[in-house]
């Protein structure tokens, strides 16, 4: 336990005299004051990733942090990682979808980087199990960087050989593999299995470059952070916060050193857009467990570990219309909220998912409004949300705005300017 807890658990009865009635009416037990001791996050809890032994590689990181910022890695020459992860952004996107080659949207609002070391489950429906599985789905999507694999070797053979095979070994030769192929394409199906492993390991190792480079981004030693260890005060406002937070059940899915359980959840939110379904973590679920380059493949540096995690995703339940539990370290650093981007305030989405978005999908949380400031209804065809048993004992009314003075003590100090640059 944290040595500030003892000092956290006797603010905490101060606190609970000036909170407003919607944040709570009696005293944090000492669980709930172990859930709040619980979300501080230091290095040293950072995960391991077992399934990319590069993980924490210096030289990998350096090669992975120039590939984040390389727009030859997509079809035109015009999208890098960085575009849809912007620094000034919280590493976010300022637009709802982030556009991709040829003027293109995605599907979803991208999500910041600076948890990805801290997460089982990558992108908003988890499809990607690891750190390094994430970003290889963007070059490969057609409407985000639209670079196949064998694209990925030519260009890594042509521009950053040195760099690679300082860390990963000698490149094979590529003199007779095609200049643009992926699977299901004709030009994928006529190479030989010995060419297409090549290719598939110097796209794996991309993955893995450029996730040892995002675990040197990872949103540590906030003034939360500070605060639990007993660096700093914070001042009464924040803490008012802090307590509204836990007493207002945001702990049940943003729990831990992440703020965010890793796991999936329906909150009933109605989709940015009235004809679109998505149909989420079931959607998600299914590509992974299809997958040739999860965690449990060849390509994994512990298909054991890699295998674990699959059994555990394969277990889910209630999984149409979920999506994963955003990270709440940085989020008041992002423009956007949701899914689908379509929240500005983050007071807003908050007191929106509370009091419309968790209550069966009966209104849109993160979907567009009416003049009567009533969501378009759920196009998910939903279950009831998740929030739903949280929901009825809980009124928000006025604690929102000191949830969100809370969530400002989260925001992650900027990193050093060498990692910020090619």
């Amino acid at each position: 336990m944290s040595p500030h807890v003892s000092a956290v658990r006797s603010l905490v009865a101060l606190v609970l005299l000036v909170l407003p009635a919607a944040a709570c009416d009696e005293e944090l037990s000492p669980e709930e004051e172990d859930e709040l001791a619980a979300l501080q996050l230091s290095l040293d809890l950072v995960p391991a990733s077992p399934t990319n032994r590069f993980a924490d590689v210096p030289a990998a990181a350096a090669l992975g942090r120039t590939l984040f910022f390389d727009r030859g890695l997509s079809a035109d020459g015009t999208v890098a990682c960085v575009d849809c992860h912007d620094p000034a952004r919280g590493f976010s996107d300022e637009q709802r979808f982030s556009t991709g080659v040829r003027d293109l949207d995605g599907a979803r609002h991208s999500m910041p980087i600076t948890s990805a070391a801290l997460m089982p489950f990558l992108l908003w429906d988890g499809r990607a199990d690891s750190a390094w599985r994430q970003p290889l789905y963007a070059l490969e999507n057609e409407r985000e960087m639209d670079f196949t694999r064998v694209e990925v070797a030519h260009f890594v053979a042509g521009n950053h050989r040195a760099a690679y095979e300082a860390v990963f070994g000698g490149l094979p030769d590529l003199a007779n593999v095609p200049a643009r192929a992926r699977p299901g394409d004709p030009d994928w199906e006529v190479l030989s299995e010995v060419e297409r492993d090549a290719v598939q390991r110097i796209f794996v190792n991309v993955g893995k470059a450029i996730e040892a480079y995002e675990r040197q981004l990872v949103c540590v030693d906030t003034r939360f952070d500070r605060w639990m260890r007993g660096e700093l005060e914070l001042s009464q406002e924040e803490q008012d916060g802090a307590a509204a937070f836990v007493r207002s059940g945001c702990t049940a899915c943003h729990a831990g050193p992440a703020l965010s359980d890793g796991r999936f959840h329906n909150l009933g939110l109605s989709p940015a857009d009235a004809d679109v379904i998505d149909g989420g973590r079931e959607e998600g679920l299914a590509i992974l467990l299809e997958d040739s380059l999860h965690g449990a493949s060849v390509y994994s540096d512990d298909p054991v570990a890699g295998g674990e995690r699959l059994t555990l995703a394969a277990a889910e339940a209630r999984t149409r219309g979920a999506f994963r539990t955003a990270s709440l370290r940085g989020v008041t650093q992002r423009a956007r909220f949701g899914h689908r981007g379509a929240h500005r305030d983050l007071q807003e989405f908050i007191q929106d998912t509370y009091n419309r978005g968790g209550r069966g999908g009966r209104g849109g949380g993160d979907g567009d409004r009416d003049g009567n400031g009533n969501g378009n209804g759920n196009g998910n065809g939903n279950i009831v949300g998740d929030l739903d048993p949280l929901l009825d004992d809980v009124d928000l009314d006025g604690g929102a705005g000191a949830i969100v003075r809370f969530l400002q003590t989260l925001e992650c100090p900027e990193p050093p300017a060498t990692l910020l640059e090619p």
